[in-house]
């Protein structure tokens, strides 16, 4: 017989960075991401990267392309999460961006640097 793989449950992942990070802030940003996916038995997905900045080419009418990607991503995936690597991800939206995914769409929001309240190994 064959080995029995277990999934572990998957998550997306969402982050702002500078409009002209570099790749090794962006793969730092995913390793981080990653890590902490793993050592809570998670399973990290896409990461979604808001670019912010004021310069007129990184102004779009919708302020944040990435999250709204995030969402359609959450909406057709079994993801059951999404980690940020801190609750800033989301700037001055926080209490609503987590509302809306964790009331809304039912996910869990990790924050890496946060004691994560639904860490399973409690």
């Amino acid at each position: 017989m064959g080995k029995v793989v277990q999934l572990r449950p998957l998550v997306l992942g969402y982050a702002r960075l500078a409009p002209f990070a570099s790749h090794g802030q962006h793969t730092t940003v995913q390793t981080q991401l990653a890590a902490y996916a793993n050592r809570t038995g998670l399973q990290l997905g896409t990461v979604y990267f808001e670019c912010t900045g004021s310069l007129p080419l990184f102004e779009h009418a919708d302020q944040a392309p990435a999250y709204m990607s995030l969402l359609a991503g959450l909406r057709g995936s079994q993801a059951v999460g999404v980690v940020v690597p801190s609750l800033d991800a989301f700037r001055d939206e926080q209490d609503k961006c987590v509302s809306e995914l964790e009331g809304d769409l039912g996910v869990v929001v990790h924050a890496v640097d946060a004691e994560d309240v639904n860490d399973p190994r409690d």
